[in-house]
């Protein structure tokens, strides 16, 4: 009786160990591929545009169009977001 108890609470372990460790790495890939590809998925988004014309917009490392000036990051909000 000992003895299959404590088999049984060493594979539980083993199980709910396995669920944490690959939940959490899983997470932790969504959130490098989401800062790769620009998003987040808290309603913010990240978008680079060029400090002198903030209607050029674009990926990391480009540059702007009008002025060759590289874009900088903008966090810009969901725009279903509302502050009263």
């Amino acid at each position: 009786m000992k003895k299959s108890f404590i088999t049984l609470a060493l594979i539980s372990g083993i199980i709910s160990y396995s669920f944490i460790v690959t939940s959490c790495g899983s997470k932790a890939k969504q959130e490098q591929t989401e800062e790769n590809n620009g998003t987040k998925s808290d309603s913010t988004q990240i978008v680079y545009a060029c400090s002198m014309h903030p209607d050029i917009t674009g990926k990391k490392g480009d540059k702007c169009s009008k002025c060759g000036m590289d874009l900088e990051e903008v966090k810009k909000t969901d725009s279903t977001e509302h502050h009263h």
